[in-house]
């Protein structure tokens, strides 16, 4: 008989490694292949290659949090290559909002001390 182990809190959680809150971020806005989130990955970090053995294995990490889920390939894909496509889950979205209001925090301080850029905005 197998048992589920618990769900860990939000807290339990972060902070997170850069790339699984970047994986996060790219799922924010909808459901991906793994090909999607890499693009978005290199996108939000300003060219970070991420290689697809390690998003992968980031994605099984994120699944086994409950943090992402596989979910079934939309219907209107006509390529006939079978493709993994992740959400974000209930928990991954309130994670992601945590880690966001840590980092922006943290950036606060930055700005505090004058160490971001006057006038910085991201692309």
């Amino acid at each position: 008989m197998t048992t589920k182990s618990r769900t860990p809190s939000v807290d339990e959680l972060l902070p997170l490694q850069p790339r699984d809150y970047l994986i996060l971020l790219a799922l924010a806005d909808g459901t991906l292949h793994g090909h999607g989130i890499l693009k978005l990955v290199e996108d939000h970090s300003g060219g970070v290659v991420c290689d697809p053995a390690n998003l992968y294995r980031s994605l099984r990490k994120l699944e086994r949090d409950d943090l992402v889920a596989e979910t079934e390939e939309p219907s209107s894909n006509n390529d006939a290559r079978r493709r993994r496509f992740y959400r974000l889950t209930g928990l991954g979205r309130e994670v992601l909002g945590a880690e966001s209001t840590r980092l922006a925090r943290l950036t606060d301080a930055a700005r505090a001390r004058a160490l971001v850029a006057e006038g910085y905005k991201a692309r």
